[in-house]
């Protein structure tokens, strides 16, 4: 039976276990993915022409250590580029306004990971050992009461009959799926101290909290061309694009310059994210492919028509891609021994960047435990 179990292995997942091992707790993270990081993610696509080309189609880049878009996440981006595993992204930014005007931006100093976004959270979870205290594949179906009455804690069942318990539990998962664990739980569970009643006034709160996050979906098409192209208004050696005025399209960049070039055939890699209303409209389709085909087109119109020609494409679904509507605290403490927290915890405003919550959250979950010690 563990300290702690954290159940989701995104940033926020990853931050608070980090501080908990850190402080001594002995601390399983389990997540419903055979990989790390949630949208701190990259594919790895085999081609006809290369091995394992690297794709980020997650987070787009982390920003620098001084930017004034994420001040508080400077202390881990310093440690992430002192360990390696950030590199500034040589870039040029650009904003796609009224007839198709490419604008040249200053988006600041920007970095990515040398091996794929995912290497971050690779790098967070040093220390965790797979199969023992970091459980992939364990997707957490049921939550339930282990011996409270006794001081006891919780038992979360998963898929194909897996089971972790713990004393104490953090729930880092978007917040509607958190709902949905959380009503597999008796009320009663939730705040054992106190009353029936109160209890389930509690429940319902939680509930509610949880349900009135609200998110922006997205998809994001990945794209391979071979050694070309030419690129016409871009800057060849790196761009990326934030488009104003489409409808099917909110940013591209050419994601192969965020890698080394010294193959003798390199595979050129673009990735195009769209706008939340336009993936609003495929989130429960499912063929996908006639969705990436419009936005490859819509690319190729403005930027080059071999754009619309690829070697090879795949396209992700994003259902929790941004935070539209976040819960106004860092983390919602359901009782002594269970909290949530995420992405989806925005005390500061509403348009604070989705990383720097996850990273705050994560904290914040540790820090609640600490405190109840």
């Amino acid at each position: 039976m563990w300290d702690i179990a954290i159940i989701g292995a995104g940033l926020a997942g990853l931050t608070c276990g980090r501080q908990l091992r850190a402080a001594g707790y002995q601390v399983c993270i389990l997540d419903k993915s055979r990989g790390l990081g949630g949208r701190i993610a990259t594919r790895r696509v085999v081609t006809d022409k290369r091995e394992n080309v690297r794709v980020d189609h997650g987070l787009r880049y982390w920003p620098g250590p001084a930017s004034a878009t994420a001040p508080l996440l400077a202390p881990l981006t310093e440690e992430l580029i002192a360990a390696g595993v950030l590199k500034q992204w040589q870039v040029s930014a650009y904003e796609l306004r009224e007839n198709d005007t490419l604008i040249n931006v200053d988006n600041g100093p920007v970095y990515v990971a040398r091996n794929g976004m995912s290497a971050i959270a690779k790098y967070l979870a040093q220390g965790f050992t797979p199969d023992d205290t970091l459980l992939t594949g364990y997707r957490a179906t049921h939550l339930s009461p282990y011996d409270q009455a006794d001081g006891g804690g919780w038992r979360i069942e998963c898929d194909d009959g897996k089971v972790v318990m713990a004393d104490r539990c953090a729930i880092a998962i978007p917040a509607p799926q958190a709902a949905d664990l959380l009503t597999t739980c008796p009320t009663e569970a939730l705040a054992p101290s106190v009353s029936a009643t109160s209890a389930s006034a509690s429940a319902t709160s939680a509930l509610e909290s949880l349900r009135a996050v609200t998110y922006n979906p997205c998809l994001t098409v990945l794209a391979g061309y071979g050694e070309r192209q030419e690129m016409g208004k871009l800057n060849a050696d790196g761009w990326m694009v934030t488009d104003t005025i489409g409808t099917s399209t909110n940013w591209s960049c050419l994601d192969s310059s965020k890698r080394s070039r010294t193959d003798s055939t390199p595979e050129t890699t673009i990735v195009i994210h769209s706008k939340p209303g336009f993936a609003q409209k495929y989130l429960d389709v499912g063929d996908l492919q006639p969705a990436a085909s419009v936005l490859l087109r819509a690319n190729a119109r403005k930027f080059g028509d071999w754009i619309a020609q690829p070697d090879w494409f795949q396209i992700h679904r994003w259902r929790y891609a941004d935070v539209r509507q976040p819960y106004p605290e860092a983390a919602l403490s359901i009782s002594e021994t269970l909290v949530c927290g995420g992405d989806w915890c925005a005390p500061s405003s509403p348009q604070v960047q989705n990383i720097e919550a996850a990273y705050l959250s994560g904290i914040a979950m540790a820090e609640t435990f600490k405190r109840s010690d």
